[in-house]
């Protein structure tokens, strides 16, 4: 079964997908496309060296863009104070949690085209997200 698509403003896939070198982006959603989300968090990792060498872990920038689904809004990117912003996502991405690991497709209302992105479907990692960071929804 397809995933269903996750439609977002032009600015804010614009934002999603800017490329800069080695950098990956990661979309943290609070359900389903298909159960349309109302919250939505953008994340951008580097794959560093993991403990033995051999095996690559992401490491996440200070970087985090909230999305408000329903409004189509953007809100401000967060640069400072994401110290907690690793272990947060660490204990996302390796212990067991409800959080689903998927490709979905992204587009934007001006343009057909789809484009795949990682996204992480957890009620519990948005909400945790908005806590720790004090966004305003």
């Amino acid at each position: 079964m397809e995933p269903q698509t996750y439609e977002v403003s032009d600015r804010f896939h614009t934002f999603l997908f800017e490329q800069e070198q080695g950098v990956e982006p990661i979309l943290i959603a609070d359900q389903e496309p298909v159960g349309e989300p109302h919250r939505l968090f953008l994340v951008r990792y580097v794959l560093g060296e993991g403990g033995g060498g051999e095996s690559k872990r992401p490491i996440f920038k200070n970087e985090l863009t909230g999305y408000d689904y329903e409004m189509k809004l953007t809100y401000s990117t967060q640069r400072d104070h994401l110290e907690k912003l690793q272990s947060v996502m660490e204990s996302f991405m390796y212990a067991p949690t409800e959080a689903t690991l998927s490709k979905a497709p992204v587009r934007n209302q001006s343009v057909a085209a789809e484009r795949p992105i990682k996204v992480i479907i957890s009620k519990e990692l948005v909400a945790k997200l908005i806590d720790l960071y004090e966004y305003a929804w």
